[in-house]
């Protein structure tokens, strides 16, 4: 699916097999967002009130996700549309009356939006900054053989491979519905596709050098996390 629409974000398919649709693309403009107040209204179903809390400038990612999830569901699915639960921010989407399992990340003007019809999935993009290269969050993120792995590389391979990194592990997160709740130095990345819950961990390339996606489907949440994150000096 892809589209030169200007309200569409200029998206296109990343995954469309095996059940699993992922789409990336850029957020609009202000002025290029459609802002019908009866098209939101079924857009969003009970979460419609949701979207009068947020901050103007969030109302375009938020908006734009979720007509790409309904596209998914309507169009390539051919399944009714209901709208969004009445969800908490901090909370991932479910949508109403539906098994359909949903998620959304956007980074800067990048957007991707997941949607599964068997199993979980998480989705992920962020932006390589020097964030993800601090030690603190290096202590928080890494493995004892990530950590390894992470220095020896030179400075900006390494920030790009961090940011990486980070974005697998939310994705998965994601997925299981722990949030941050999952202690990520306990999470080696290079075990998740040996794991017999996990069906698909991807990283496809994001359309621009200066962000990295992540994509996890789980078949379900794993009964218990591992233990929470624990702040690092």
């Amino acid at each position: 699916m892809s589209t030169s629409d200007p309200a569409s974000g200029a998206r296109r398919s990343l995954v469309s097999a095996r059940g699993v649709h992922v789409v990336v693309g850029r957020v609009p403009s202000r002025d290029d967002l459609e802002h019908d107040p009866e098209d939101a209204a079924h857009l969003l179903g009970a979460d419609a009130a949701t979207l009068g809390s947020l901050d103007e400038s969030r109302v375009a990612s938020y908006l734009t996700a979720r007509r790409w999830v309904r596209d998914i569901v309507t169009g390539r699915l051919g399944r009714a549309w209901r709208g969004f639960e009445a969800t908490p921010r901090g909370v991932k989407p479910r949508l109403e009356g539906s098994t359909l399992d949903v998620s959304i990340a956007h980074a800067g003007d990048r957007l991707v939006v997941g949607v599964v019809e068997h199993g979980r999935i998480g989705v992920d993009v962020e932006l390589v900054a020097p964030v993800f290269d601090q030690p603190a969050l290096v202590r928080r993120l890494c493995t004892p053989t990530e950590r390894r792995h992470a220095d020896g590389l030179e400075s900006t391979g390494r920030r790009a491979w961090l940011t990486q990194l980070w974005a697998v592990k939310e994705s998965y997160a994601k997925a299981v519905g722990a949030g941050l709740a999952l202690d990520f130095r306990e999470l080696a990345v290079a075990d998740l596709r040996h794991n017999h819950a996990v069906r698909g961990v991807l990283t496809p390339a994001s359309g621009v050098t200066h962000a990295r996606i992540a994509v996890s489907w789980v078949t379900a949440a794993p009964s218990r996390f591992p233990s929470s994150v624990r702040t690092t000096a």
